[in-house]
């Protein structure tokens, strides 16, 4: 992974390191850091970084497996399409959001390596423990389980990769970490598809469970924890309470539209859950065709992750606000590619689109990058946790319910196609929307990142 204008060897930082992260203060660190070589050797630094993905990636595909599924489950355990709601979304959404602050806060004063292994270890004994329930409640503790171990994981490695990697790389080193979101869902739905078919449920969140086991106990035994703060001008010692890391936060407007504008673009991925709906009923695709499908798409996603985060890199040397003005024209893209997708009524049109969408840039990785640039070091994960609680209450309470209910009222005049027109309305709202909210952010960005450092 060669770099433009650096070379990082894990013992000198060479002159081009140095230039570049004087450029680069304006995008999040102060010129303090250009002076530090990166505390790691580089391949352990990409080793840390391949651990921290393998870890979200099993975090997306525990949570994303459960869409293919909810209709064996209901048919098996005699449930109700209110109570197999209430387990995908609400209960997993308010467990998980519930769990957020307070392991946040501990990641942010003990070792955050520790943190994830055992986040890990006890959402993947959860999800092993779904397939075992004998009716709803068995099933819901079950599923409150996976989403408390869940709640532990993410914002811990997002404080942990911003102290890996300097400024000059990080928004890249979060554009690989968020392959975790097309790669976890691909294979989530692949397994699922496929594995609803030929295992059978019960065995499938087996099979899906087990390994994370495995992967937590390397990561307890092989990841070093690296300094906290390591690229501030100072090693940050004290730590802030909870009402003074939001009040600092939340007084930042940059991150409040960051935090508004990922929101209402989760909104749009929990309508999206119903895309296997819109596929089966407008197309009409098996559930292994519309698994190898989103699979096919996830793994070619993690192009347009990476790329997003280069152009990031790239123009956020020069100008700092290109960071969250970039998220709004991708966002403007996508959607174009969108309409297509929904209002084409031939299968081979929507496949097509589905396949060639994941090469544009995405925006998951620059809203990893700016949530971790605006946080001073001793904040990172109580604010990857403020933004990852806020996106999946708004978007997981919402998201699926409201394109049910639009689905419902739209159905005496569409028909069976209700759910075509019912998801590219929520699309086309929720990225403009969302898309507002990014170049609003931008105006203010330069200044938050001034504040961050006086602060941290």
């Amino acid at each position: 992974m060669a770099e433009p204008h650096a070379r990082i060897d894990g013992v000198d930082a060479s002159a081009s390191l140095r230039t570049s992260a004087v450029e680069h203060v304006g995008a999040g660190e102060p010129a303090a850091s250009a002076d530090k070589a990166p505390e790691f050797g580089r391949r352990y630094m990409f080793y840390g970084l391949g651990l921290l993905l393998g870890v979200a990636v099993f975090n997306l595909i525990d949570r994303s497996i459960i869409n293919l599924l909810l209709v064996p489950i209901g048919q098996d355990l005699h449930l109700s399409d209110t109570q197999l709601g209430a387990f995908a979304g609400p209960v997993f959404a308010l467990f998980y959001a519930a769990a957020q602050i307070p392991i946040a806060r501990f990641a942010d004063r003990g070792r955050r390596g520790r943190v994830i292994a055992l986040a890990l270890a006890f959402w993947s004994a959860m999800t092993t423990m779904q397939s075992f329930a004998i009716g709803f409640l068995t099933l819901a503790i079950a599923r409150a389980g996976v989403a408390i171990g869940e709640a532990g994981a993410g914002p811990a490695s997002q404080s942990v990769i911003a102290d890996l990697f300097p400024p000059t790389m990080r928004t890249r080193a979060f554009a690989v970490f968020a392959f975790q979101a097309p790669v976890g869902v691909a294979i989530g739905y692949f397994i699922g598809g496929w594995g609803r078919q030929l295992l059978g449920w019960h065995h499938t969140l087996l099979l899906v469970g087990l390994p994370g086991l495995v992967l937590a106990s390397v990561v307890w035994f092989t990841f070093r924890e690296p300094t906290r703060g390591y690229w501030q001008p100072r090693i940050v010692e004290h730590t802030a309470s909870l009402a003074e890391t939001f009040k600092f936060l939340l007084g930042l407007p940059a991150l409040r539209h960051l935090v508004a504008g990922y929101s209402v673009t989760v909104i749009v991925a929990g309508a999206q859950s119903f895309d296997v709906v819109y596929l089966e009923r407008s197309f009409h695709l098996s559930a292994s065709q519309i698994g190898s499908l989103v699979g096919a798409a996830g793994l070619l996603a993690m192009i347009g992750y990476y790329f997003g985060g280069w152009l990031s890199d790239r123009y956020s040397i020069r100008d700092p606000a290109w960071a969250m003005r970039l998220p709004a024209i991708f966002l403007l893209i996508h959607l174009s590619f969108a309409c297509i997708y929904y209002f084409t009524p031939a299968a081979p049109v929507a496949i097509t689109v589905a396949l060639v969408a994941p090469f544009l840039p995405a925006t998951l990785p620059l809203v990893f990058a700016n949530a971790q640039s605006l946080a001073p070091a001793h904040m990172r994960a109580r604010a990857g946790a403020l933004w990852l609680t806020v996106s999946t209450l708004v978007g997981m309470g919402i998201g699926p319910q409201l394109a049910g209910f639009l689905s419902d009222m739209l159905k005496p005049t569409f028909g069976e196609e209700s759910m075509r027109y019912t998801l590219i309305s929520i699309v086309a709202v929720g990225y403009l929307w969302s898309a507002t909210h990014y170049w609003l952010g931008s105006r203010t960005l330069t200044r938050d990142l001034r504040a961050k450092d006086v602060f941290g």
